[in-house]
């Protein structure tokens, strides 16, 4: 199988966490022509900012902004429909700054124009979920199985990359690798790297965000894996994106991703969607993390293995 264990896709959804989700959308659902800000979102769902959008996306089947999306386009589907409103007084009731910007969201996600709507067409709305059905058909229907244990605390030096193509993130990797690996191959500290990491700063936006933030990371000294070595941080001088940061010590539910890189995604919706809401535990205030098991220079794409570290109280 190519990627981690699947669950099935009955979800018994946990009301604590649909209430909290859905103060955020309400706040949503009353402010369409106004920029969204996650880290407000979260904050009105008292939910964790490193959580937030992994929940919303696991329990709405979209993003945040691919919600938006949704709900602008069918307020203005109906401001078209049953008004003599101006299209481009429609498109910035719902937040889009001109009719050109309105009718190029509507041809790119429902495959219609305003002047369509207007004379009765009705708008592709299954196109907006096509994408996740299918994924969730293709999934097995196997329980996850995660181990839980405690991590230390880890001083990570982590390089950002950006961007996203067809919903992989593997062109913001190499150009943090970029960064990374030739730093440390000045300073002689590439054999003392035993662990890499991967932090998702920004949760994307869609399959071709290109400002969503990846940050690759290494662990010097220690090996995750096997928890052997002494953890350390080595003097360095740094410039670029390159920055130490502290993953805080607790508890984590560790998964196992099998196959490639541009599956993950699944093991990400899987373990958010299926898996917690089964288990009644809570996200810890921390960040979640991928582990690399293998090097992919000399890996088989169907051989690689990631862990999927999720903080836990």
């Amino acid at each position: 199988m190519a990627d981690l264990e699947h669950p099935t896709l009955e979800v018994p959804f946990r009301p604590r966490d649909l209430e909290r989700l859905g103060r955020a959308v309400a706040y949503l659902d009353n402010h369409l022509s106004e920029a969204i800000d996650n880290g407000q979102l979260a904050a009105r769902a008292a939910l964790s900012s490193f959580h937030f959008q992994r929940l919303f996306h696991a329990y709405f089947g979209t993003t945040v902004s691919g919600y938006v999306t949704w709900r602008r386009l069918q307020k203005a589907c109906v401001l078209l429909t049953q008004t003599d409103a101006a299209v481009l007084d429609v498109a910035l009731e719902v937040g889009y700054t001109s009719a050109q910007a309105l009718a190029k969201a509507m041809r790119r996600e429902v495959d219609t124009t305003p002047t369509a709507v207007r004379s009765g067409a009705r708008p592709q709305w299954q196109r907006l979920f096509e994408r996740r059905t299918r994924a969730m058909a293709a999934q097995a229907q196997n329980p996850l199985q995660p181990r839980l244990t405690h991590t230390p605390a880890l001083q990570v030096l982590t390089a950002i990359g950006r961007g996203m193509d067809q919903g992989h993130r593997g062109r913001a990797a190499r150009q943090a690798l970029d960064e990374l690996i030739p730093k440390l191959t000045r300073a002689g500290l590439l054999p003392r790297m035993k662990s890499c990491v991967a932090l998702m700063a920004d949760e994307p936006q869609g399959p071709e965000d290109q400002q969503a933030r990846l940050q690759i990371g290494a662990i010097f000294d220690f090996h995750l894996d096997r928890r052997e070595g002494q953890i350390a941080q080595p003097p360095l001088k740094l410039s670029g994106s390159l920055r130490w940061q502290t993953l805080p010590a607790g508890r984590h539910a560790v998964f196992i991703h099998r196959g490639s890189y541009r599956l993950l995604h699944r093991s990400w919706d899987a373990i958010y969607r299926d898996w917690l809401p089964r288990t009644g535990y809570t996200l810890r205030d921390a960040p979640p993390f991928e582990y690399f098991l293998n090097d992919p220079r000399c890996t088989a794409e169907t051989a690689l293995r990631t862990e999927i570290y999720i903080p836990l109280e």
